[in-house]
């Protein structure tokens, strides 16, 4: 079949475009960076569409041409500047799917996600349900498949479970008695590849889930046994409270932590097995042998430690540069820094103006670093910016190597901070 798939760099695109490929379809592969592909041998068209831009007919309709099917794995589990779940859950898709019918698309199906039904209160689950109702009017062979969290290799939730589960203690919403049921990424692809068989029923809404569900507390707890460490002390959390938590986990840089995101896990996220059961031929695959019984690697492990530090590092570079831009104007005496700044050849009125000007750059670079902006040129900034005022110094004021209290020595530190820093940033789920 030729097939449109878009999101084919995601984590559930990507794993569906490898299916596909190897079934011998012909892949049109939508996405926002064709050069992200992973795949990039076989019948693959990659074509740059950004979902964020794409909400009219007349956008998808020469992308269409000759295609028999389309498979839509475009998501987002939070918002950002640029992408909402408006654009990307419901305008962009049901221009997609309304441009498909006019083409004469076969089939049409949709990644959708457990809990976008009539009971949907969030952002996230709303603007999923909106494409999933338009593609129901459609007169065509269509498929809506809602799948629960799904976990696999590249996963962004289970990055965060295990970072949660890695935590010495467990703050649980309402005890942590939330139902999940986890699908592994494998079973999707596989339900997708069902329902692009001709003989399978068509105009169907599925439910992804595992075999059984599983308590959120629970989940945690195996979590932290596969990455080897005891059980974890918890502390049931009124549901008020981990609201208002949440709250700030954007500012934090951890979008997935919001008030939906608990209101979600408070509405559970189960659904009956059987359905999924009798189209694959075999029960879903269990999430104990697929994944509590099989040990962390070491990246793994690694990662859940450092999750949760990252946004403490950034935090703790910004709070160096406005402390220091801070002391320098209202603390530390103008004479004794006019001292130094003389000692490097700057008198006169050059004195003043570097003085305040350093300052005044000093806490512009800590109010950037906590508000995000452009992260990886920032930290690239500040390294130079390091590097430029070590090296001025250790020509001018040699003896400052030599200082009990390392004024120079600490610049090396902070330097791989930095660095440190600018290579997280690039590390984009």
């Amino acid at each position: 079949m030729n097939i449109l798939l878009t999101g084919a760099t995601g984590f559930i695109g990507h794993a569906v475009l490898r299916a596909l490929l190897q079934e011998g379809h012909q892949i049109t592969a939508c996405c926002r960076k064709p050069e992200a592909l992973l795949s990039r041998s076989g019948p693959i068209k990659p074509v740059r569409m950004d979902f964020a831009s794409a909400g009219s007919i007349e956008q998808w309709l020469p992308r269409l041409n000759g295609i028999d099917a389309i498979i839509n794995c475009v998501g987002i589990i939070a918002e950002s500047k640029g992408q909402t779940f408006a654009q990307l859950h419901a305008q962009a898709p049901i221009a997609l799917f309304n441009a498909g019918a006019e083409a004469g698309v076969k089939k049409i199906i949709q990644i959708s996600a457990l809990g976008a039904n009539a009971e949907a209160e969030s952002a996230y689950h709303l603007s999923k349900r909106a494409a999933d109702e338009a593609l129901r009017s459609l007169p065509m062979a269509w498929f809506i498949l809602q799948p629960s969290v799904v976990y696999g290799d590249r996963a962004q939730s289970s990055a965060l479970f295990h970072a949660l589960a890695a935590l010495p203690v467990h703050l649980l919403p309402d005890g942590g008695r939330q139902l999940l049921q986890p699908i592994h990424v494998n079973d999707v692809v596989a339900c997708v590849c069902k329902c692009l068989e001709a003989s399978t029923p068509a105009q169907k809404t599925l439910a992804l889930v595992g075999p059984s569900p599983i308590a959120y507390a629970d989940l945690l707890q195996n979590l932290r046994h596969r990455l080897g460490k005891p059980p974890a002390r918890t502390l049931a959390l009124p549901l008020r409270f981990a609201l208002v938590a949440a709250s700030f986990g954007k500012s934090l840089g951890e979008p997935i932590l919001s008030k939906d995101t608990i209101a979600m896990l408070g509405r559970g996220n189960t659904a009956d097995p059987g359905e999924l059961t009798a189209l694959l031929g075999r029960p879903p695959l269990s999430v104990n042998r697929q994944l509590f019984e099989k040990p962390a690697s070491q990246a793994e492990r690694w990662h859940a430690q450092l999750y949760f530090l990252k946004p403490l590092l950034r935090v703790g570079i910004a709070w160096v540069w406005l402390w220091s831009g801070l002391t320098s104007l209202f603390f530390y005496p103008h004479e004794l820094s006019y001292r130094l700044l003389a000692a490097t050849g700057m008198t006169g009125v050059a004195a003043p103006i570097m003085l305040y000007g350093l300052a005044l750059m000093d806490i512009a670079l800590g109010l950037a670093t906590l508000s995000l902006y452009r992260p990886r040129t920032l930290m690239s900034a500040q390294l130079g910016i390091v590097l430029l005022y070590t090296l001025a110094v250790s020509f001018t004021l040699p003896e400052f190597w030599l200082h009990p209290f390392g004024p120079l020595l600490k610049n090396i530190p902070f330097l791989l901070c930095l660095l440190i820093y600018r290579q997280l940033e690039g590390e984009q789920p």
